[in-house]
């Protein structure tokens, strides 16, 4: 009868450090597949009417009225132009081969039943992937990216602002042909463009002085209030209205040194009257980015 090796205290050791290493794998993998799953998953809303709003109020459907549809999409900026926002806000990438698009994420995992690199495909092989996520999906079968014609088109067709957000720090020698896109539609002085990027919004008014330019910033402050004001006649400052440091004094202090003022994240009524109240006695118009105003969560 053979006698059993004994394991030395060594390789019990070894044994119980990879069993923990796997067990922990294991729960960041599940963890991180859950997490991923509510972050993609679309939210279910009960539809509003639109609020009523000061005069000098112009509300903006943020991604497009992406309560109704796919954010991002043509029938979400479709839907913000029937329910007459005043503006609709997009974001952009440029494929490789040179067509700029209409989508929030640089990858496409979240909102597209492909998983790729905006900027790493062309347009035609992006059209092989569907969008797959988002409200309402089911009564958009096969749905594609939009492009920023398609965009500037729908709100051409609406009369809505188009506003653009400008993502990363990308592309900026290629803005010459988004500028080049408004001014073939005949949007030059009606749309905005946004970024977080300050590069981003000097490179746009090394090619137009027309367009407004927004600074997204979530906290305004002296620094951001002179930076935004290099931006030209048109420059504005668009901040994060759920910020208490966004107090009525700073925002007055924007209008005072001549700065368009946005809000964004406008999410619910209360925030949209808090906002209100602060820009109630501005002698300038106030632009909210609604994303989840008049959608009321069940």
């Amino acid at each position: 009868m053979s006698e059993k090796k004994k394991l030395s205290k060594g390789k019990i050791a070894a044994i119980v450090i990879a069993s923990v290493i796997a067990f922990l794998l294991i729960v960041a993998i599940v963890g991180g597949s859950v997490a991923l799953h509510l972050y993609c998953k679309p939210k279910e809303y009960e539809i509003t009417s639109i609020s009523e709003t000061q005069n000098d109020i112009n509300l903006i459907a943020h991604r497009g009225f992406s309560a109704m549809a796919p954010e991002n999409s043509a029938p979400a900026f479709e839907e913000a132009g029937k329910a007459k926002f005043w503006g609709a806000e997009c974001d952009v990438y440029r494929t490789l081969d040179g067509v700029w698009v209409i989508t929030h994420d640089i990858h496409t995992y979240r909102m597209m039943d492909k998983s790729a690199f905006i900027e790493k495909k062309t347009f035609e092989e992006l059209q092989e992937f569907t969008v797959d996520a988002g409200s309402n999906i089911d009564k958009y079968p096969d749905l594609k990216l939009t492009t920023l014609d398609e965009y500037l088109e729908i709100c051409k067709k609406y009369n809505m602002k188009p506003i653009i957000e400008l993502k990363g720090k990308n592309n900026t020698e290629h803005y010459d042909e988004i500028v080049n896109a408004v001014k073939e539609k005949g949007l030059e002085s009606e749309t905005y463009f946004i970024s977080f990027h300050l590069e981003n919004l000097q490179k746009i008014l090394e090619l137009t002085d027309v367009c407004p330019l927004w600074y997204l910033v979530k906290e305004i402050d002296d620094e951001k209030i002179a930076e935004a004001k290099t931006l030209g006649k048109n420059a504005g400052i668009d901040f994060d209205g759920n910020r208490e440091e966004n107090t009525k004094e700073i925002v007055q202090k924007c209008a005072d040194e001549g700065l368009a003022l946005g809000a964004w994240t406008i999410d619910d009524e209360e925030t949209m009257n808090r906002s209100e109240e602060h820009t109630s006695e501005l002698q300038t118009p106030v632009h909210l980015v609604c994303r989840l105003l008049h959608e009321k969560k069940k």
